[in-house]
């Protein structure tokens, strides 16, 4: 993923709280149904995988997901790793919406 013409999957624009491994907590700016563009100012590697949990209206999202690209001190582009049918739907539902 290294510009918008490699992004293969429709995305939506969002503002949505997510949690990293627990204990960070991050905005989700964007979201598509292979993962999403997360504001954070802490640090991360490209291919570190960890933890993410959002929601999806009332639904729980939990998956693994891994590092594509980092942008110090501005967010991270991930990949999820994981995930899922349901939830893949419950992601697919929202962003077609």
């Amino acid at each position: 993923m290294s510009g918008a013409d490699d992004r293969r999957t429709r995305r939506a624009l969002v503002h949505k709280d997510v949690v990293i491994n627990g204990v960070i907590k991050a905005e989700a700016l964007d979201i598509s149904i292979d993962g999403m563009y997360i504001y954070t100012q802490s640090s991360f590697i490209p291919g570190t995988i960890f933890e993410l949990r959002f929601k999806i209206g009332e639904d729980a999202i939990n998956v693994m997901a891994r590092v594509q690209h980092a942008q110090p001190n501005i967010g991270i582009g991930v990949k999820f790793v994981e995930l899922s049918p349901e939830s893949s739907e419950k992601i697919k539902m929202y962003i077609e919406g």
